[in-house]
């Protein structure tokens, strides 16, 4: 109700305002409080303000604008006859006392009085504004008078009393009452007429006591106007609310509990469901189901991103899985081809140290060196107790293929060995180096003239690294593509046979001591090709097992 009264209140104060806006008036009237001028034109002014500017709503009555001296300027009457023309020659009380004493003193706020119109037989509201000059000395023009007929407010306020035993009215302070409604009883009405009294009698906001003859008063004052709203409640009546709100509040309050139950029912139903069906999954990979992956949804960020790692580590294990069962399967392959190939190794031994030993006997050096060298490869070769071997072996191992090679070629190569001495106890897998020379050899050399044959085989220590460099002047090839497929390491291309010697020591070194490990290629055209290996620099401390080939 406060705030409609105010609302209220405040458009009728707006819409007087508005008179501002005639502006050939508001200077006739500045004129005019300078110096005497004939307002005569003006008469009907209020009557097309009043027509303009309010609402039927309003329930305007009567409008009355005066200038500084209290002449009237223009008036509008909704009935002539039973509105006077002048407020100050009424014939009957209309407040016009309180007006003039308003607008002759030092209040600025909106006035707000009211009067009985006899003639009318109707209770009015009379709103009274100061107009002023818009400059620095605020200069008075004159003010406007309206009457409004006060069932406006009583309509607003009965909208809030709708039980017996309540009397509400509204009284400016130290004036009468301009409006009241409410179905009070015998003695609330004795009491209101006693209380109105007090408050147009020289009465300060908040005086009155709170109880009377078992009523209760309430008062609330309009910050913004000088006007108070009164409600006079029997106390059983608000005892029977009070105990009405009571109830009305517990059932509030017991559906509020029920429906925060349910909300934090739903809402942890919601924010558990997600983790229930990821636990769900999580354990049925655990039983074997390794294809099921989890649904990376949820109520949070977190709960996604944990859904989405989880299946990317799912998807690299599986991947790690696979290709472990590819390595065991290529290791198993391997052992398998090497038992074949150690058949009866001793016969095959025996036979090349015979034929050694024949051949120094008749003589002949050339072939009982090779004869030695073929037998030492073999040895080497088939010797499958250790996985690991270093360079001074993996060097001599070379030496007796390139010997071999030489017989074979008839010594067309020129060697060059650059092995750090410091490099010689290094440990690596066995027959590493051979296939890499013999790549050189096969497809590196193959166009070279016989005079101009180069091979550089070169060990040393870089960043706590073995490198080994195999380098020969021939045509060249394409190292771009061969490094792509050394960096793919395909076992299925390394058990096919194909570039077995390159790849499969290439595979070997990366299984043995990782990715970043392994054979990088090197290659200019016309100028020939160098292949690196690279392994961790791991010396053995005890050298007297190295075979002395």
């Amino acid at each position: 109700m406060q705030t409609d009264l105010s609302n209220f209140i405040h458009t009728i104060r707006g819409e007087m305002l508005t008179i501002y806006s005639e502006q050939d008036l508001i200077a006739a009237m500045r004129g005019a409080a300078e110096k005497d001028t004939d307002m005569k034109d003006y008469y009907w002014r209020s009557w097309y303000f009043a027509r303009k500017r309010f609402t039927k709503e309003d329930q305007l009555l009567a409008m009355y604008l005066y200038d500084t001296k209290d002449h009237l300027i223009s008036s509008y009457r909704y009935n002539s006859v039973t509105y006077p023309k002048d407020i100050y020659k009424a014939e009957y009380d209309d407040n016009s006392e309180r007006v003039y004493d308003y607008v002759h003193g030092k209040r600025t706020d909106l006035m707000i009085s009211g009067y009985h119109n006899s003639a009318a037989k109707k209770d009015i509201v009379r709103f009274v504004l100061k107009l002023h000059n818009y400059d620095a000395d605020r200069n008075a023009l004159g003010y406007l008078v309206c009457d409004i007929n006060s069932a406006a407010l009583t309509s607003i306020m009965a909208k809030y009393v709708d039980v017996e035993q309540v009397c509400l009215w509204l009284q400016p302070l130290n004036d009468r009452v301009i409006a009241m409604t409410g179905e009070a009883s015998e003695s609330q009405c004795r009491i209101q007429k006693q209380l109105a009294k007090v408050v147009q009698s020289h009465y300060k906001s908040g005086e009155l006591e709170q109880e009377y003859d078992g009523n209760y008063l309430i008062q609330v004052s309009q910050e913004n106007y000088n006007l108070e709203a009164f409600v006079l409640v029997s106390q059983s009546l608000l005892t029977a609310t009070q105990k009405t709100l009571i109830r009305t509040l517990l059932i509030i309050m017991g559906a509020m509990i029920l429906a925060i139950m349910v909300i934090v029912l739903f809402v942890s139903q919601w924010m558990t469901k997600p983790v229930e069906e990821m636990s769900s999954t999580i354990t049925r990979i655990k039983d074997g189901e390794t294809q099921l992956r989890v649904q990376p949804v949820g109520w949070s960020q977190e709960l996604t991103t944990l859904g989405t790692e989880f299946n990317e580590m799912l998807d690299r294990m599986q991947v790690m899985a696979q290709e472990e069962l590819q390595h065991k399967m290529l290791v198993e392959r391997t052992e398998y081809k090497m038992l074949q190939a150690q058949i009866n190794p001793h016969f095959l031994y025996n036979t090349l140290d015979t034929m050694s030993g024949i051949a120094n006997a008749q003589n002949c050096p050339m072939v009982s060196g090779m004869c030695h060298s073929l037998s030492a490869i073999f040895r080497y070769s088939l010797n499958m107790t250790d996985e690991l071997s270093t360079v001074q072996n993996e060097m001599a191992h070379v030496r007796n293929y390139l010997y071999v090679m030489d017989v074979r070629n008839g010594s067309t190569i020129a060697y060059d060995y650059q092995i750090d001495s410091d490099t010689l106890a290094d440990q690596m897998p066995r027959i590493c180096i051979q296939p890499v020379v013999e790549n050189a050899l096969t497809h590196g050399l193959r166009n070279v003239r016989r005079k101009d044959k180069k091979l550089l085989i070169r060990s040393e220590h870089v960043n706590e690294n073995l490198v080994i460099t195999v380098q020969d002047n021939g045509a060249g090839m394409d190292a771009e593509s061969m490094n792509r497929l050394l960096d793919q390491n395909d076992m299925k291309r390394v058990e096919s046979g194909i570039s077995i010697g390159i790849l499969n020591v290439n595979a070997r070194l990366k299984r043995l001591f990782g990715e970043k490990y392994g054979l990088h290629i090197e290659s200019t055209a016309g100028e020939g090709t160098t292949v690196t290996i690279t392994v961790p620099a791991v010396s053995t401390e005890n050298s007297g097992d190295m075979e002395n080939v």
